[in-house]
């Protein structure tokens, strides 16, 4: 019976193990068929031939430049011994279904120029070891995207000169320069040549019938080189509500102007001196024909933005208020009959500008009787110069003083200040807005400010702000008496507090036995303390040839304000 039993067993198991094995075997080859379906999908490059394999380069990298680009790449695995060449090939396709360069060397790299490729243009390279009479050719082995980042001989755009239909672009002064293509957003492009004197005197060319309020790419070529590139855009068109003559009366222009008017004042002096200049319930324009405040001028005693709906534009115009014994430039009022009536004002821009002469301050906007009475969204400086404002710093009011007033930005740019108050801005009544108010600087100088224990560049006091100076140059704080020793006050919860990519120097508590000033919880970087010899008297503030502030700039371009480096 055990026998039996015993024998009957080591059927079934072996009856069991055949099973096991055929589902097994037929798994394997299942597996088999899968991997050479799969391997039969792998493309010719990523799986090739055993040939091709071992004499296949590897690892190509690339280091690249203004005008130059060299690849290296990894020996093949049966190098040893052997001489082999490469073919190089570079295309703007990374499928290569068509080469714009091929070249071929016998060592594990090749440099290629703006001789063999375009600038500012992206391209891949692939190579592969030629055939010999022992082996055949190689697979392809492909780099990532690369590109020529080009020369840049442009200087940077200056806002003046562009106008609505022309334009003046700056280069440093070279030999061999021979044109500029000027590409709109839409439409064909216009070469432009060059003279001789233009490229190596001038440094310079002016560029006319141009189209008003198109963006434009303009390249720099020597032949067919590419030396340079910029864009800009052209001004849109002004239409002009009126434009006045120097002896016509521009205070009856602005008191008659309806709400939007441009007023256009053709190059000359005018008067508006012997009384304040009222801008009421309504917003209107002040703009130079020529755009250039150097030969359009307005003696001035004071421009009052009263009540709701009143705001201005100043442009391409130099305000003088030493006629006028000017108190402000610009002072916000709710009416004559009661300066501080609530009221919401518009905007406030000074574009292009040359102010001078207010013995108080540039701008005063806390006359409203309570906070937040007083209300404005957008106070904007850009491309301008001010100077000798707030009694050499010994004003009681900052060049912005804004305290009470509920703005949304204060925006500072590619503009210089110089002794311009005693502090730079205060908004420090504490109430509670509707944003949080944002003051961003950029791009601009400041020299010789500061006095009167102001805190020399902001006082929020509590409010929560947003506040950061970039690109910019501070220096010779203060120009009279004392300041506090902490540049900025504020503490309010939510505050964002900057400065990045900036030069400061000489910042102190008091002209003699003072300490340097700190920025309290701002966050600092890539900042600089370069003395560049300013006094707090300096009025040119050209930066010296040469100087790493040129190229200190969040993008690599120069810090304050771009006029001192043309």
């Amino acid at each position: 019976m055990k026998t039996q039993t015993w024998f009957k067993t080591l059927v079934i198991n072996k009856s069991i193990m055949k099973k096991i094995i055929d589902q097994l075997g037929f798994k394997l080859m299942m597996l088999s068929l899968m991997a050479l379906a799969i391997a039969s999908c792998k493309k010719e490059d990523d799986v090739p031939a055993e040939p091709a394999r071992i004499f296949k380069p590897s690892d190509v990298k690339i280091t690249s430049g203004e005008t130059s680009a060299k690849l290296t790449w990894t020996l093949p695995l049966m190098s040893t011994g052997k001489t082999l060449k490469y073919s190089v090939d570079f295309s703007t396709d990374s499928l290569f279904a068509t080469v714009n360069y091929t070249t071929t060397t016998d060592t594990a790299g090749v440099t290629v120029t703006d001789d063999n490729l375009a600038v500012r243009t992206k391209y891949y390279a692939r190579v592969k070891a030629t055939a010999t009479e022992s082996q055949p050719e190689s697979k392809y082995v492909r780099s990532s995207a690369f590109q020529l980042t080009g020369i840049q001989l442009f200087s940077a755009i200056r806002d003046n000169e562009i106008k609505e239909t022309s334009a003046k672009l700056y280069f440093a002064k070279t030999a061999g320069l021979t044109s500029i293509v000027l590409t709109p957003a839409t439409g064909a492009a216009v070469t432009v040549p060059l003279s001789n004197s233009e490229a190596t005197v001038d440094g310079f060319k002016a560029i006319t019938g141009l189209t008003a309020g198109t963006k434009y790419t303009a390249e720099l070529f020597a032949g067919t080189k590419s030396k340079g590139l910029v864009t800009f855009t052209t001004l849109a068109p002004t239409v002009y509500t009126v434009k006045l003559n120097p002896g016509d009366d521009l205070a009856a222009a602005i008191s008659n102007a309806a709400n939007g008017a441009v007023i256009g004042l053709n190059p000359g002096t005018y008067n508006l001196s012997a009384a304040s200049t009222f801008i009421t319930q309504k917003t209107i324009t002040l703009k130079s024909t020529s755009g250039e405040p150097k030969d359009t001028k307005i003696n001035f005693k004071e421009f009052d933005i009263e009540g709701t709906g009143a705001g201005v534009t100043f442009s391409g115009i130099e305000f003088d208020g030493t006629a006028g014994a000017s108190l402000y430039f610009i002072n916000f009022i709710g009416s004559q009959a009661s300066n501080g009536a609530a009221a919401t004002f518009t905007n406030v821009t000074v574009d292009n500008c040359i102010v001078h002469g207010s013995t108080t301050s540039f701008l005063r906007g806390d006359r409203g009787t309570a906070a937040r009475d007083f209300k404005i969204t957008a106070i904007t400086v850009n491309n301008s110069i001010v100077y000798d404002m707030g009694a050499n710093g010994s004003s009681a009011y900052y060049t912005f003083h804004v305290n009470k007033m509920q703005f949304n930005t204060l925006t500072v740019s590619k503009s210089t200040f110089y002794n311009a108050g005693p502090g730079l801005v205060t908004a420090s009544t504490t109430y509670t807005g509707d944003v949080i108010p944002t003051v961003a600087i950029s791009n601009s100088t400041f020299n010789g400010f500061g006095g009167n224990a102001k805190y020399a560049l902001l006082d929020a006091s509590a409010n929560p702000i947003n506040f950061t100076i970039v690109n910019s140059i501070l220096a010779n704080t203060p120009k009279s008496g004392t300041v506090n020793a902490a540049a900025i006050r504020g503490t309010g919860a939510g505050s964002t507090l900057k400065i990045s990519n900036s030069n400061y120097f000489n910042l102190s508590s008091a002209l003699t036995g003072g300490i340097a000033l700190t920025f309290g919880t701002a966050t600092l970087a890539s900042n600089q303390s370069i003395n560049i010899g300013w006094t707090a008297t300096t009025t040119d503030f050209t930066l010296p040839a040469g100087s790493v502030l040129r190229t200190a700039g969040s993008t690599g371009g120069p810090i304050g304000d771009p006029r001192w480096t043309y």
